[in-house]
């Protein structure tokens, strides 16, 4: 017991040779390559935010974000949790049986896939008209197109997967930025080139997941002749994916309750003109959005492969250390330098449309929102370790029931601060049931009070800037100082130790 504590109390207290270390450079290397990629790409994506602030009206873009929040949706439908069973099936060293659990899940995506689309388009009209969209006279059109983009990301789910628990984040995050770099340079030739409007970026988004599939093609002759020849094993095998998988899908449909119900809610209860100001400035918090979710990433794989190591439990309390002082740095710059980025020129016009600009206040509360999400993601490791899947739907279901009542209760009285607050009240419920679940199923040695000092110093430092007096010398200062003074007081309460920033600086060079 003395030795656990003492791999797990410091952060210093490893030397750089440690297996420790070792494995935690290795996670925060493909945390890297993936970041890499994925801030190349979200960047590219994000430039599409100011693009649109300029050529789509309010109105049109907070159709658009509705119409992506029924793809969300319905995503979840089509995978019926077979991305987690299939990595959870996995195992190192075993090709053969490998080949199987890939064909299963690919065939079982892609059926349920090609039903599902074609459902959504013979009932186009009736979903374009109904409450949670309330499209126009071209609704039946848009449906129509969209529901082929969550058919299409199905078709690569499983690839993608796979590339993952085969280590390879170089072709993952290659072929992520493919699809993005073509979605991007579409949505310049149909919306701006061509003023297709809603539907210019409908398209665009199609043929950008169009291209992504081109390269998964020979990857995906041969499954189903795997699956009838092997008919029995196949057959028993998807018994056991299901049992997996299945108790996620509740979970997945409450996480994204979480994460897109606000929009259709909002819709109803305001118009789409306000979801466009909300959809906007809620997109600027995209640094903390875009590490949450390259962490996720490398997550996964890193803790289900290092799962029966002797020290698995204190090395993934350690990394959830590390994870709370990376983002307290991102809130801090985001926060602090979104008021003078929005004013930069673009094409069109600002970076952001100054009409946009009074929402900016959401942008520090959904950054908050995105850690406590990132906390979810870190305790996720315990119950995919035990398979005790089944007590995701018991914390994402209550968030999902949080985030709908307190949009419900907030917006109409606080507009689009209201909803970014319920993101917040979501996402903490969510967390803190997982936590004290977690505490039975795979305990975890967390360290609670750096944690927590962290997250002090961290809203210590951003109230203290906000408060100084509001004019450009002081808000220069301000933003300037944030960060050095962060990680001197990171130092100074030997919350970071100066081997772990050693153990950073080489997986940065690798």
């Amino acid at each position: 017991m003395f030795v656990d504590m003492q791999i797990y109390v410091s952060l210093g207290a490893c030397t750089n040779k440690s297996p420790m270390q070792s494995k935690i450079r290795s996670l925060a290397s493909d945390t890297i390559v993936y970041g890499v990629s994925t801030v190349l790409g979200r960047f590219l994506t994000f430039l599409l935010t100011p693009l649109y602030t300029n050529f789509l009206s309010a109105s049109e873009i907070g159709d658009v974000a509705a119409i992506y929040a029924m793809i969300a949706f319905v995503n979840i439908v089509y995978s019926l949790g077979m991305e987690s069973s299939f990595m959870r099936f996995w195992e190192r060293d075993e090709d053969a049986s490998n080949k199987r659990v890939f064909s299963v899940a690919v065939v079982t995506v892609v059926v349920i896939g090609v039903v599902v689309t074609a459902i959504t388009a013979l009932f186009a009209s009736t979903i374009a008209s109904s409450s949670f969209l309330q499209l126009g006279e071209k609704g039946a059109m848009y449906v129509a197109i969209a529901s082929l983009v969550p058919l299409l990301d199905a078709l690569v789910l499983i690839p993608f997967a796979r590339l993952r628990m085969q280590q390879r984040p170089r072709v993952f995050a290659l072929l992520r930025l493919v699809s993005i770099v073509v979605t991007v340079g579409l949505n310049l030739v149909f919306v701006v080139a061509m003023g297709m409007h809603i539907e210019g970026v409908l398209l665009a988004g199609l043929l950008g997941s169009t291209a992504t599939l081109l390269f998964f093609i020979p990857s995906l002759r041969g499954v189903l002749h795997t699956v009838t020849s092997e008919f029995e094993a196949s057959k028993k095998l998807l018994k056991e994916m299901m049992r997996f998988g299945l108790p996620t899908v509740p979970s997945n449909f409450s996480s994204i309750m979480v994460q897109v119900a606000d929009r259709p809610i909002m819709l109803m209860l305001t118009g789409s003109a306000m979801v466009g100001m909300y959809q906007t400035n809620f997109r600027l918090a995209i640094p903390m959005m875009m590490f949450v979710t390259v962490f996720e990433y490398a997550w996964k794989p890193f803790y289900l492969n290092h799962r029966n190591d002797p020290e698995a439990k204190g090395l993934f309390a350690r990394v959830f250390t590390l994870f709370t002082i990376v983002c307290g740095a991102l809130f801090l710059m985001t926060s602090l330098g979104m008021p003078y980025l929005v004013q930069m020129p673009f094409i069109g016009g600002r970076f952001i449309n100054p009409h946009y600009w009074s929402g900016l206040g959401i942008v520090p509360v959904v950054m908050f929102a995105y850690y406590f999400n990132g906390v979810f993601i870190n305790m996720a490791a315990g119950f995919h370790i035990e398979k005790r899947t089944s007590f995701f739907p018991v914390a994402t279901g209550f968030a999902a029931i949080v985030s709908v009542a307190a949009t419900w209760f907030l917006v109409p009285q606080y507009g689009i601060m209201g909803a970014a607050w319920a993101k917040v009240a979501a996402y903490v419920a969510s967390a803190v049931i997982l936590y004290i679940a977690l505490r039975r199923v795979y305990p975890m040695p967390y360290d609670m009070l750096r944690v927590g000092a962290t997250l002090l110093i961290t809203g210590g430092i951003y109230a203290a800037a906000i408060m100084l007096p509001y004019d450009e010398t002081s808000r220069v200062v301000a933003v300037a100082s944030a960060i050095p003074a962060y990680f001197l007081l990171m130092f100074a309460t030997r919350i970071l130790g100066l081997s772990t920033l050693r153990t950073l600086i080489k997986s940065v060079k690798r």
